[in-house]
């Protein structure tokens, strides 16, 4: 075992123990765990000090407790809150997450961690003094959650300090059960081996930039002679980490036929003389039928070939019981060899879900993306009986889409994670949502467009219809745009499961481009709202352009003006607030806006939320590979 892997198995399971409670949600907790192992590497001192530094600073630094309001991606139901009975009173976890990160931190690492407070002192990089009066405080707060529930006796004699002990340790047993968390021992191994070997890369990378800098501006330097040979034997190269074997690449779409038509050998002869639409097919006598059946919403089969060293195939769909020559073609979306599909017949509403991937994969679906009061964002997957790789089970869908996403692992690791594809897609059209007044005064009306895109986009994965969103225009602005007049709309929707939603979306004309989505606990007073997202308005939902990234603000109407801060909390410029809110170009460096009142007292302090690197809904993105 090399160091890596030493340092993961000997390091980690403690580590997101701690770190489970100091955040409150498992994605959150694996994350600072991973990067605190990636990074302990590089640093001098003891490794597991600077892993353990790492993840408390990943929680209780400025920048951390500003990124509390960004969406929280966990898996629900959250399994970090236990189920209580209604007279059961506060529970430990929920009193948790409700402390202040730095009161939070000392609570864990005095009674979880069992630390001497001069080494919670040094970790919070605070004096002794303030550690003993963040627990004291701590105490205090929790003591509500401490008392027995109706279900248990009393017990006088143990003293509150041993009681939380105990009660933080029961709250991490969840932490050391089989599939808790996302990656495997060994796949966190791979995992920061990745890592490093990215830093690695852009290291080296900055040096040789550096070094051609230099060629640049020194080229006689480079003439200069070789030294002259020696004899001094090279040391010999360090043993390769080892890797984490690769999932097996199998082919998923060959034969034989599976599916209940796989025996009707009249059909299959049939099926592959059908034609493939404007698609160029290949010989009758070339082609393979990966899948037939009859499902409840109608006959499919899937027929796959190869014309000049080009992997093609077809849906072929229609009704029950239909001639292979009555069948319609659909292309499938991210076709290959070794990929798994996935095919919604029907809808909107009851529909037929069809997945084929390899003999022996395990296959799950997940309905929609879920969210919790609190904010929690993530979706379940149920295991489906996937016999030969295949499965067909019931589904459903909105008219404005699907909410379903299809995983499929091989070996326990997974291989392909995607959205469904559905054949009504782009043929319906869901009730447009109109009448909304701006919740802020002076907000002129959004965009129609704008307005339907941006709840289309959230009300999809969330499988519900845009207006079941019983949504909000929180702020509206126009901006001035090198091809024209641009439109900024930010809504607020109301999630089935509890949280709010908050979608800020740019626009020209015809054109449409989400810059991010957050989510709220459901509870939040949506006059209270702070909006700081940054729009990218050259991306390709808008066309080519010059303009760039523009800084979106709106504030409650207290915030009489704002400030754009830099990494440090330095003022960069001062930002105008006019009519709820602002739209300027974005300033290198920016991470906050702070908000002022009239008389230039500070109200809150924002994180700008960057552009969003995947959509809202988390389907996947195919193969893992």
């Amino acid at each position: 075992m090399d160091d890596v892997a030493r340092s993961v198995a000997d390091g980690r399971p403690a580590l997101l123990r701690t770190a489970l409670l100091l955040t409150g949600d498992r994605t959150t907790a694996e994350e600072l765990v991973q990067r605190a192992l990636t990074r302990a590497r590089r640093r001098a001192g003891d490794p597991g000090s600077a892993v353990l530094a790492s993840v408390v600073r990943g929680t209780t630094s400025r920048w951390a407790r500003l990124g509390r309001a960004e969406q929280v991606i966990e898996t629900l139901p959250d399994p970090f809150r236990p189920a209580a009975a209604p007279d059961q009173g506060p529970d430990l976890a929920g009193a948790l997450r409700d402390l202040p990160p730095r009161t939070r931190a000392v609570v864990v690492l005095r009674w979880h961690d069992r630390l001497p407070d001069t080494r919670i002192a040094g970790l919070l990089r605070c004096p002794v003094a303030e550690v003993a009066a963040e627990a004291a405080r701590g105490l205090a707060q929790l003591g509500p959650a401490l008392a027995p529930s109706a279900f248990e006796r009393a017990v006088p004699d143990v003293p509150a300090e041993q009681r939380l002990a105990d009660q933080l340790t029961q709250l991490t047993r969840l932490a050391d059960a089989p599939g808790a968390w996302r990656l495997d021992p060994a796949a966190a191994v791979a995992d920061v081996q990745t890592r490093r070997t990215g830093i690695r890369r852009r290291l080296a990378g900055t040096a040789v930039a550096a070094l051609a800098v230099v060629g640049v501006a020194v080229p006689l330097a480079r003439w200069a002679p070789d030294p002259p040979p020696t004899t001094a034997t090279a040391p010999s190269p360090a043993p390769a980490a080892p890797t984490t074997p690769a999932v097996p690449s199998v082919p998923v779409l060959t034969g034989p036929t599976r599916g209940s038509l796989a025996g009707d050998a009249a059909f299959l002869d049939a099926v592959r003389s059908v034609g493939w639409g404007a698609q160029e097919a290949p010989p009758p006598a070339d082609r393979e039928v990966v899948f037939a059946a009859d499902t409840p919403h109608g006959r499919v089969a899937l027929v796959v070939g190869t014309v000049l060293e080009d992997f093609r195939g077809v849906w072929l769909t229609g009704p029950d019981g239909a001639a292979a020559a009555d069948l319609a073609p659909h292309l499938p979306v991210q076709l290959g060899r070794d990929r798994p599909l996935a095919l919604l017949l029907g809808g909107p509403g009851d529909a037929t879900l069809v997945v084929v991937a390899a003999p022996g994969d395990a296959v799950a679906v997940s309905e929609r993306l879920m969210t919790g009061p609190r904010g929690t964002v993530g979706r379940t997957y149920t295991p489906l009986d996937a016999a030969d790789g295949v499965a067909v089970v019931p589904a459903r869908t909105t008219r404005a889409g699907s909410a379903v996403s299809v995983r499929v692992q091989r070996d326990g690791r997974e291989v392909y994670r995607s959205a469904a594809d559905w054949l009504g897609a782009g043929t319906l059209q869901a009730a447009p949502v109109t009448g909304l007044s701006p919740l802020r005064p002076g907000t002129p009306p959004a965009d129609g467009h704008l307005v339907d895109a941006a709840l289309l986009d959230v009300a999809v994965p969330l499988g519900v219809e845009p207006a079941g969103l019983q949504p909000d225009l929180l702020w509206s602005a126009e901006v001035d745009l090198a091809r024209g007049t641009g439109r900024v709309a930010v809504l607020v929707a109301h999630s089935p499961g509890g949280a709010l939603v908050v979608t800020t979306w740019a626009g020209v004309g015809s054109g449409a481009v989400s810059c991010g989505v957050q989510t709220p606990p459901g509870t939040t007073d949506v006059s209270t709202l702070t909006v700081a997202r940054i729009c990218d308005v050259a991306l390709p939902g808008l066309g080519q352009t010059d303009d760039g990234r523009w800084l979106v603000v709106t504030a409650p109407p207290a915030a009489a003006s704002a400030q754009l801060l830099g990494s440090r909390g330095q003022l960069l410029r001062p930002l105008p607030l006019t009519d709820g809110g602002t739209v300027v170009p974005m300033t290198d460096g920016a991470r906050s806006v702070r908000t002022l009142d009239a008389a230039g007292r500070s109200l809150s302090e924002t994180p700008i939320a960057p552009v969003p690197t995947a959509p809202f809904g988390d389907f996947g993105a195919g193969p893992a590979r």
